[in-house]
């Protein structure tokens, strides 16, 4: 197969259906629908307050459905894609209407939820708003390709579709917004500054792919630029992104070496510290990322105390076995003067076990009260009792059986009793059914005559 026949195959049956073309808005209608986005004003300005005041009830009440309606409804993306539109097509106007515009949502936004924070109904900090506080790389992403997403959405003919509410809830600009109100209102500057981070990430990357997706689609410009200043401009944007990417960098490599750190901990107390008459009655770790200080794990031990060998051998597999190598290891044990073994904790522990051990009982003393023999029914008195009645008894044997369905769910209990009669004798076994059911309380007998 030729070449030229090669990248015929992948132009037409390939590449062409990447194309983004086919369905296309024309550029004056993507413009119009741009402008009248970028808008905060009348309808739009009222939306943005109530999905403000919407979103901080979501996060003030932990409601991840409330902040994801908040985030549906929001007008904050028209500013932003206005802005990555307005400079790919050197509309400075537009991008000066998109940056005045965006300010002013910001402002709004701000007091906003800052009113709402200083209300009294605010409960304690909660997940929601602490998950607003460290942005990291992962963040960079979700915004890059939502942004991608949602100006490409913009681009085509037929916008009803559900492409821009799925990237307002992806790239999650409201929540982080509500997040600054709310340390502001409570002075909490570490909340204010991470959330603000974490907004800043999302408009840059959103307003960037959406440079890009209008320079892939080759909109004509609107204004002209200077070979000079376009290099400037561009030298401004990729420091930008340099800028706001390299905290979140650092704190995504930061953010992996805490939890692989938990990770080995765990997994060396567990496995470190097993021995048949030694337990661990509580561990903590506390972990410094820097060269000057060492990360602590502390180990409270009860029971057989273990030499000082035992444990130094146990501090030599540290780094290579467990994967812990600027860690120090501190073992209190209960023979040690100070050794400070917790008994609340102690307690707690055997509590914790005591109440295992009872849940383990009731539930095996109903798996055999569901399938325990009839032993409280006095067989041998019965047998008797039924010989009077019957005088071609032989045998009776009384027995209680668990029915099971396909699936092994018990579905019913029932009494099979087994009689043996002297050979040619024709019993009433009306009789003997009417006889066990006023004996045994129960009609759900099955008799097995012999």
């Amino acid at each position: 197969m030729s070449k030229e026949t090669i990248q015929g195959f992948l132009k037409n049956r390939v590449l062409h259906r990447f194309a983004l073309g086919a369905d296309a808005a024309s550029q004056e209608e993507v413009n119009s629908n741009i402008h009248k986005g970028i808008m905060i004003r009348g309808t739009n300005l009222w939306v943005l307050i109530f999905a403000i005041f919407i979103a901080s009830l979501g996060l003030n009440t932990n409601s991840t459905a409330v902040i994801i309606g908040a985030m549906l409804i929001s007008p904050l993306m028209g500013p932003i894609i206005g802005m990555g539109y307005s400079m790919g097509v050197y509309d400075f106007t537009l991008l000066k209407e998109s940056l005045r515009n965006f300010l002013i949502m910001i402002v709004v936004s701000l007091i906003t939820s800052a009113i709402f924070f200083t209300l009294p109904l605010i409960s304690s900090t909660q997940s929601e708003l602490l998950a607003r506080t460290q942005p990291t790389t992962y963040d960079i992403l979700i915004a890059l390709f939502g942004g991608l997403a949602g100006m490409v959405a913009q681009t085509r003919k037929d916008r009803t579709g559900t492409v821009i509410p799925g990237v307002a809830i992806a790239t999650a600009l409201m929540p982080p917004l509500c997040t600054v109100g709310y340390g502001l209102a409570t002075f909490q500057f570490r909340f204010m500054l991470g959330a603000l981070y974490l907004f800043t990430i999302n408009s840059i990357f959103i307003a960037l792919a959406s440079f890009i997706v209008t320079r892939v689609m080759k909109f004509k410009m609107i204004g002209e630029l200077e070979p000079q200043k376009l290099k400037k401009l561009k030298r401004a944007m990729v420091l930008i992104i340099i800028l706001v990417t390299l905290p979140s960098i650092i704190i995504a490599v930061s953010i992996i070496q805490r939890s692989s750190f938990d990770a080995n901990y765990r997994h060396f107390v567990d496995e470190a510290f097993n021995y048949d008459n030694t337990f661990v009655v509580e561990s903590s770790a506390e972990y410094n990322p820097g060269r000057r200080k060492q990360s602590v794990i502390e180990v409270r031990l009860f029971g057989e105390p273990l030499s000082e060998n035992v444990i130094n051998n146990i501090r030599s597999q540290m780094s290579s076995v467990y994967h812990l190598p600027k860690a120090d290891l501190l073992v209190r044990q209960s023979n040690q003067e100070g050794g400070g073994i917790a008994i609340s904790a102690l307690q707690s522990n055997y509590s914790e076990m005591l109440n295992e051990k009872n849940r383990q009982i009731s539930h095996l003393q109903e798996q055999l009260s569901s399938i325990r023999m009839a032993d409280t029914l006095a067989v041998s008195n019965m047998t008797r009792e039924l010989g009077i009645f019957v005088p071609e008894l032989n045998e009776m044997s009384l027995s209680r059986h668990v029915s099971y369905n396909a699936e092994g769910t018990p579905t019913d209990t029932v009494y099979i009793c087994t009689l043996s009669f002297q050979e040619g004798s024709e019993p009433d076994i009306d009789l003997i059914r009417h006889w066990l059911t006023n004996r045994t309380g129960t009609s759900n007998i099955r008799i097995l005559a012999e």
